[in-house]
């Protein structure tokens, strides 16, 4: 899979992790900033994948659904942490 706006090392991967050892310390019941970032970075797909999508013509749907193979998505990232804040194909 292509992933548009990659980065090496984002700038939130540079931050430390805040949470304790006990459960009531750690994420997500616990705001750290690093382990937030990291669960959004996982969420993003990382193989080809299919989506169904309806059929149009001439900007209307004819009522089939076609199958179709995403190869390459873009993300959207934060200014200040570079983290990842969504993405699309």
């Amino acid at each position: 899979m292509k992933i548009n706006n990659s980065l090496d090392v984002a700038r939130w991967e540079s931050l430390d992790c805040k949470c304790g050892k006990e459960v009531i310390d750690s994420f997500p019941i616990k705001d750290c900033l690093h382990c937030s970032f990291d669960q959004r970075w996982k969420s993003v797909p990382q193989k080809d994948f299919t989506i169904k999508e309806p059929e149009m013509k001439n900007d209307k749907p004819t009522g089939k659904t076609i199958t179709r193979e995403i190869k390459k998505i873009t993300l959207h990232r934060g200014d200040r942490y570079q983290d990842v804040i969504g993405w699309s194909y």
